[in-house]
């Protein structure tokens, strides 16, 4: 059987309306700028304030809800998002009987892809795991706003570079270390990507993710709040001491997280923000 977000792809998809129109963008952006909207996107915390404000009059920031299907694999890419708050899964099927995760994405990722590369489909679908928000765009306007901005499209390629490094990291990690490395290699993705350290899901998504049975991540699991690094609750985990977490994971964690790092930090403008980097 399919995933319970298999039956809300069209529903998801039907009910993403579009955007204000044109003629109403100015009026939006001053909206939007009287209501102090704090950038918290981590690819949009590294341009300038000059392109953000070139942005903000074609994006919207919308609710993103648990299971809602950000695009669906194989059908048009119909809008990106840049995520503020929240969790987001890439899956991947498999044989067709069921999805794995493929790619995991916070606030400091983008989703919509193929549209930086001037393609309209994924065999891949982008589903929320942990609620949050994120800034909306339309596949068009973002398409204009790439051949108008030079320093967009030069930051949203490196971050393809960036999800390319990762996924053949991914390949070397998921084949050459434990589950236990792996698993503490997937909660730090997690917890870079999340606002404080409560992680809201479930043994049966991280074995998916992790392309494991549950059982073993439950033992895995066991086997680290044993040790002090984490604490689990239903449907929920708790990151104590992170650390010892990063101690605990493999070196494909800081290689990943490191690409991450320079690509955005080699699009940083403002000095002040490049020294943090």
């Amino acid at each position: 059987m399919f995933d319970a977000t298999e039956e809300l792809s069209l529903h998801s998809l039907r009910g993403q309306a579009r955007p204000y129109p044109l003629a109403s963008r100015g009026a939006r952006a001053s909206h939007l700028i009287a209501a102090e909207n704090r950038i918290r996107n981590g690819l949009l915390e590294a341009l300038p304030a000059e392109i953000i404000d070139e942005l903000m009059p074609y994006m919207e920031r919308v609710t993103l809800k648990r299971r809602q299907v950000l695009h669906e694999r194989n059908l048009p890419v119909a809008y990106a998002y840049f995520i503020e708050r929240g969790l987001a899964s890439l899956m991947a099927r498999v044989e067709d009987q069921c999805m794995l995760e493929v790619a995991t994405l916070g606030q400091q990722d983008f989703v919509g892809l193929p549209i930086v590369l001037g393609t309209t489909r994924t065999p891949h679908r982008c589903v929320v795991q942990v609620s949050g928000e994120a800034w909306r765009i339309t596949a068009d306007d973002l398409q204009a706003l790439l051949n108008r901005i030079p320093a967009l499209r030069q930051l949203l390629l490196s971050y393809v570079q960036a999800t390319g490094v990762q996924s053949a990291q991914l390949v070397v990690c998921n084949s050459r270390h434990s589950l236990r490395h792996r698993l503490a290699r997937w909660l730090l993705f997690a917890h870079d990507r999340v606002e404080g350290n409560e992680i809201a899901l479930t043994h049966q998504f991280l074995g998916r993710a992790l392309g494991v049975r549950r059982a073993g991540v439950t033992t895995a699991m066991g086997r680290l709040e044993e040790a002090g690094m984490i604490h689990r609750g239903r449907g929920r985990i708790m990151i104590l001491d992170r650390a010892r977490l990063e101690g605990e994971t493999c070196d494909c964690y800081r290689a990943i997280r490191s690409e991450y790092n320079r690509i955005t930090c080699d699009s940083v403008s403002e000095p002040a923000l490049r020294l943090a980097c």
